[in-house]
């Protein structure tokens, strides 16, 4: 399978551990954003930004499994989600999850594609539930206990 997950930067070092995971577990993710540094300003940093947009965009078209883990704020992430809504109107086999405390901030959270979720978990239950063993477990519960 092919996973994306979207979030805030604040979250990348979960993010990271996630993604190390699932990779040795022979999944792959379609872009790790989470070893990028900041690129903020934006502008001081354009050309930067535009590459990494553009490769990010790129990426989700070729996504199974897209998560955002929810937030109280961001913006990025939203994007994201518009861009692989769109795949979904076209192909409905892509799923499409929105994950912790916030799954619930935007109107578009209750768009028919988007399953709300509490944990991270959850979402490997219903995708992958041969990682949830004992090692699993205790490696994604000491990531972030709210998330999973």
């Amino acid at each position: 399978m092919k996973w994306y997950f979207a979030s805030r930067m604040r979250h990348r070092e979960f993010i990271d551990k996630v993604v190390n995971f699932l990779k040795s577990k022979n999944h792959s993710v379609v872009y790790d954003w989470s070893k990028l540094g900041s690129l903020k300003p934006y502008p001081k940093n354009s050309d930067k930004s535009s590459l990494v947009a553009k490769e990010i965009g790129d990426a989700l078209r070729d996504v199974d499994i897209f998560v955002l883990i929810a937030d109280e704020s961001g913006t990025d992430m939203f994007i994201e989600l518009g861009i692989v809504m769109g795949k979904w109107m076209d192909n409905k086999k892509i799923r499409i999850y929105a994950v912790g405390k916030f799954n619930d901030r935007s109107l578009m959270h209750f768009h028919p594609a988007i399953k709300r979720l509490d944990k991270l978990s959850d979402v490997f239950s219903i995708e992958c539930p041969e990682l949830l063993t004992q090692e699993s477990a205790a490696l994604l519960t000491s990531l972030d206990p709210q998330l999973l």
